[in-house]
């Protein structure tokens, strides 16, 4: 007789469990194999490590994802499940047809089952493979996490649900009501990321977060032996308590329905009780192991002389498989409870579902099968035992068979969905690609207060810009706006700021105040008491449309998977969030794994690392370390002055609305607090040839008095040498007296050491030497990974900065001798480097063309003292760099000039 279950409120369809059971061991087959086949490449070299694959996990989560793809899963829904169930995930999707190419076209059967082939594969001529953990390049990867990093795509899961809740609150015409569906391991479950954001799930409300727990008491280096009475229970009962303490829905399925059905007999309640409050985890995993009806029975006997009569009624056979019938393998309570999860209104949910970790397998519960590989014969003996062939093991059901009719209707209704979304997507985002691609972008964002505020810094700038973005996405722009405020409000509404609880200190106060986002479910008790202080952000949140904001406790690894995860709405939906996250730079450490993921999911994103460095000189003792981000699809930048931060922030978000990210999807800008003589950058640009009328000779001895040429045109030059990646501030080629080889050196600085550099240079022209002083802005752009892929071509072309040899004599020398040629003197253009950061950041440019460098940079921990101080504690000072300077040239002079005796052999 066939289980069959009546329509549940969730408007499920009937569903014949023992269909949907003979489909879950179909889909564990396929795993299997697929896993094998990976790992038996007749191309393999030797010694190379197994491919793996991990099926001990796909059992145990195989029944749990079999209630979610078979049943509950609709197209619009969204996955986060752990990584080493990833075969099973595949397997299920190979069943129901919804493999896909790169171009969202439906793959054949003939390509469909070449994929099932290549898991870990790394494909050549363009088949489709399977990355070992999902990935979005993966056939199925529509609308799945990527999880190569455990405990980080729950976190994503969660943020892009308040994404979604952020749009539809703010207007946006998204249909869409998905189920974030994350399923991860109970060791997995201790990881720090998912704890810091539990709270803020629950105080978001976001119902539409299902997170589910494989509670198979096992990880990757045996069985989790834990100390129960600390806990006052299982790790499962903890976990549900931390849970409920935070806000969330939570339900426990531990036991099966062969369980239940005994618990309702005459003397089952002690036997469920023994189940829960007498067995340890470990004791129970033991148990599982032994795999033993006669040792069941004795232990759960010593446990209660009660249970002895009731345990008598059950034959060994009888017992066992009440004994191993966990609620995680039971499909039946699992839709049951899943369902339940879905439905739960504006409560995130977790699910602890007690599994067996290699179900099903020789290996089963064993403690060392983590990564265990099941042997041919075991899965072909499986192969037969559930009518699969052996010989194709990627055989699909006939079309007429009940499997077949059920998994076609499963297909259309699945396929049929994910067309009409990933369509209206696709739309949304061509519409806006169109619209900026016809648009003439500012270059800037007409910072007028810029021109009254002679002293400023980068992060000053940073908060003027997200102001003005802000008012003008928000309607709350006062007085008349400038042709350039026009330009961007059809793109402001897109943008958002949020902050790790260091808003107000990042100047990022103008966004905040009463203009968070979200909802506290009480009144404001400062404007009905009247203890409102004007002077600080008004931090009451609302979900409307005039919010842009979103404040987070002290948890940067929680505002950095939330930029994330709204940097990715373009792609998951077509709205072009741009979202701008400020954190003490120092501490994007903390966020480090977040920020990585975030970069592999080529998300668009702004990471404000301000204040940083040991420019923070008064806490400078711990906030002070800049280490080298170079990370796929990253740029770094480090302004100097005000205006190259508003240059870079208006071509960031024109590459983002344009989507010309070119491998630039995220920016990770640093800015500092120190304030710097704004004027001094056009007055310095001025003293250069290049921008002077006609051809002047230029001498540092009188005062500069030639006439430059119009300074809309000196700044648009350096605009376009700012964004890529330097610009010369002070230039002397060209000036009386400058012989480069023997009194030039060149000086890079970046960021606040840019006015140190300026110093300098200023003291060494005293001494007689030409300082030339290059602001360097992103030193990836001019010395990484950007860099390399062109050759170096900004900075030894457009800036002219070389390994060229000089060649000098003495004034009263002439050529003529053999010996003439060996007194000659040859040098290069030495470099300093001077920066507020570990020297990785700028130690290679002399590497790179060639020539000899000093780098300053910061290669201690700090201290806490005013600027001066600290500058000097880590020589990175204007008289350090004038010695540096100095003893470049030095060094430089002693370079050898060696001659080829062919060449002196050709003369007198």
């Amino acid at each position: 007789m066939k289980l069959v279950k009546k329509s549940t409120p969730n408007q499920l369809p009937e569903l014949d469990y023992e269909l949907l059971n003979r489909l879950c061991d179909r889909a564990f087959y396929y795993a299997l194999n697929m896993i094998h086949v990976a790992n038996h490449r007749p191309e393999v070299d030797k010694g190379e490590p197994k491919v793996g694959g991990h099926p001990s996990a796909c059992a145990s989560s195989k029944h749990i994802l079999a209630a979610i793809h078979l049943v509950l899963r609709r197209p619009e829904d969204y996955f986060a499940f752990k990584p080493h169930l990833s075969p099973m995930d595949h397997a299920y999707n190979y069943m129901m047809e919804i493999f896909r190419d790169s171009n969202g076209r439906w793959l054949s059967d003939e390509l469909s089952e070449k994929a099932m082939h290549h898991l870990r594969h790394y494909s050549k001529e363009g088949l489709p493979v399977f990355q070992s953990y999902h990935a979005e390049a993966d056939p199925d990867g529509y609308r799945y996490f990527p999880s190569g990093s455990v405990g980080i795509p729950p976190v994503n899961a969660l943020y892009t649900s308040l994404a979604y809740a952020y749009a539809k609150d703010h207007g946006f015409e998204i249909q869409e009501d998905p189920t974030f569906w994350c399923l991860m391991g109970d060791s997995e479950f201790r990881e720090g990321s998912l704890a810091e954001a539990m709270p803020d799930a629950g105080e978001r409300q976001l119902g539409n977060l299902v997170w589910i727990v494989d509670y198979n008491r096992q990880n990757l280096d045996g069985t989790r032996v834990l100390n129960e009475d600390v806990f006052d229970g299982s790790d499962a009962d903890r976990m549900v308590r931390i849970a409920a303490a935070n806000g969330w829905n939570t339900f426990q399925v531990k036991h099966g329905s062969i369980r239940e059905r005994l618990f309702s007999q005459p003397g089952g309640e002690e036997f469920r009780r023994v189940l829960d409050e007498e067995l340890s985890d470990f004791e129970m995993q033991a148990l599982i192991t032994a795999n033993r009806a006669q040792l069941t029975r004795e232990v759960l006997e010593s446990k209660s002389k009660q249970l002895k009569n009731f345990l008598k009624g059950l034959k060994d056979a009888e017992l066992q498989e009440a004994f191993l019938n966990l609620g995680g393998h039971d499909l039946e309570k699992l839709v049951e409870v899943l369902g339940q999860a879905r439905r739960k209104g504006t409560q995130p949910s977790l699910v602890v579902a007690y599994t067996i970790k290699g179900h099903g397998l020789s290996c089963q519960a064993m403690s060392g099968n983590h990564s265990a590989l099941p042997e041919l014969s075991e899965i072909q003996s499986m192969g037969k035992s559930i009518k699969a062939s052996v010989t194709e093991p990627f055989e699909r059901f006939s079309s007429s068979s009940e499997e077949g009719t059920f998994l076609k209707s499963r297909c259309k209704s699945l396929r049929d969905g994910m067309e009409f979304i990933q369509a209206a997507t696709d739309n949304r985002r061509q519409d806006v690609i169109d619209k900026a691609r016809a648009f003439d972008w500012p270059v800037d964002f007409d910072i007028q207060s810029l021109k009254l505020t002679p002293m400023a810094h980068s992060q000053w700038m940073w908060g003027q810009i997200a102001a003005k973005l802000s008012r003008l996405a928000h309607g709350t722009s006062k007085g008349k706006e400038s042709l350039n405020d026009l330009s961007w409000s059809p793109w402001a509404k897109f943008f958002l700021t949020m902050a790790p609880d260091v808003g107000s200190s990042t100047n990022t106060s103008p966004n905040m105040t009463g203009k968070l986002y979200g909802e506290v479910g009480q009144d404001d008790f400062e404007l009905k008491y009247e203890t409102k202080d004007k002077t600080a952000p008004d931090v009451i949140p609302h979900r409307n449309e005039s919010t842009g904001h979103i404040r987070f406790e002290i948890a940067e690894g929680n505002c950095m998977s939330a930029a994330g995860s709204f940097g990715k709405m373009s792609d998951l939906t077509g709205i072009p969030f741009y979202p701008a996250m400020t954190i003490y730079d120092f501490f994007i450490k903390r966020a480090h794994d977040q920020f990585y993921y975030n970069l592999y999911w080529r998300s668009r994103f702004t990471t404000m690392g301000t204040p940083s460095g040991v420019t923070l000189a008064p806490e400078g003792a711990q906030h002070s370390w800049k280490s080298d981000f170079q990370i796929p699809h990253c740029v770094t930048w480090e302004p100097c002055f005000a205006k190259e931060l508003e240059w870079i922030l208006a071509d960031t978000l024109r590459r983002h609305f344009c989507h010309e990210p070119d491998g630039r999807e995220s920016q990770l800008i640093r800015c500092v607090t120190k304030g710097l003589p704004q004027r001094e950058m056009i007055k310095r640009l001025k003293t250069q040839k290049r921008f002077m009328v006609g051809s002047p000779e230029l001498d540092t001895e009188v005062e500069v008095a030639s006439e430059s040429i119009d300074e809309g045109q000196i700044w648009e030059t350096i605009r376009q040498e700012v964004l890529l990646g330097a610009y010369p501030l002070i230039d002397y080629r060209g000036y009386v007296g400058y012989v480069p080889g023997d009194n030039v050196v060149h000086l890079f600085a970046m960021g606040a050491l840019g006015m140190e550099a300026i110093k300098a240079s200023d003291e060494l022209l005293k001494q007689g030497i030409f300082a030339n002083v290059f602001i360097v802005t992103s030193p990836d752009l001019l010395l990484g990974n950007f860099a390399e892929e062109n050759g170096y071509e900004h900075l030894r072309e457009t800036l002219s900065v070389s390994g060229d040899l000089f060649v000098h004599l003495d004034e009263s020398r002439q050529l003529s001798t053999k010996a003439d040629w060996y007194a000659i003197q040859a040098s290069r253009v030495p470099v300093v480097s001077v920066h507020d950061g570990e020297p990785g950041l700028l130690d290679n440019i002399g590497s790179v063309v060639g020539v000899k460098q000093i780098c300053l940079a910061v290669r201690k921990t700090s201290k806490s003292g005013t600027t001066p101080d600290v500058f000097d504690y880590h020589g990175i000072s204007a008289p350090a760099i004038s010695e540096a300077c100095v003893r470049a040239l030095e060094k430089t002079a002693d370079e050898r000039f060696v001659v080829s005796s062919e060449i002196l052999k050709s003369l007198n």
